[in-house]
């Protein structure tokens, strides 16, 4: 276990450890059950927490989608395959998702794409390498990415950012890494 992953569990087990001390001083105090409460709320709320760090949710993937492309997941998204390393000691991480959307949402997003200013059109296939992205691209070719646009960050250099466009006219990928 990293540092950063034996912090965030002491962070997050706080609430637990809190809940425990008070369900004591209330058992001193001859009250048995209330203290109960709080305790349980706090150990499903820190074993819900410690999921979600090691599996995120499907709104992580949607926030990462928004960062890529500076706009929301279109109404018809739907998240096919996620992946995502956990941040390192300097929170580094890369995080892969491949999304299905309508045939509809996909031309509306890749023509936006094109002409946007803030958003770099890269070379048929050209997008950023994660194993991450490999795992969530499955059986699927990085031959199949037949439209890849990157995003930099100005004063985050360390944040590689794009978005690929499959050719079945209803997939796409993003890939976000930070190192």
């Amino acid at each position: 276990m990293s540092l950063v992953a034996a912090i965030m569990l002491l962070i997050i087990s706080l609430p637990t450890a809190a809940a425990y001390f008070f369900y004591r001083w209330l058992r001193k105090k001859g009250i048995k059950y209330v203290g109960l409460i709080p305790l349980i709320i706090a150990s499903v709320w820190t074993a819900y927490e410690a999921y979600t760090a090691i599996y995120p949710t499907d709104s992580f993937y949607f926030s990462e989608f928004k960062e890529v492309t500076l706009r929301e997941a279109p109404k018809s998204a739907t998240i096919l395959q996620k992946e995502a390393s956990y941040p390192g000691i300097h929170g580094d991480y890369c995080s892969a998702s491949l999304i299905r959307v309508s045939s509809a949402d996909y031309n509306i997003l890749l023509n936006q794409l094109v002409v946007d200013k803030k958003i770099i059109k890269n070379k048929k296939g050209e997008i950023g390498g994660s194993s991450e992205l490999y795992k969530v691209m499955g059986t699927l070719k990085p031959e199949q990415i037949i439209h890849s646009f990157s995003r930099s960050i100005p004063g985050e250099e360390d944040h590689y950012l794009s978005i690929g466009f499959l050719d079945d006219n209803k997939t796409i990928v993003i890939s976000v890494c930070v190192t």
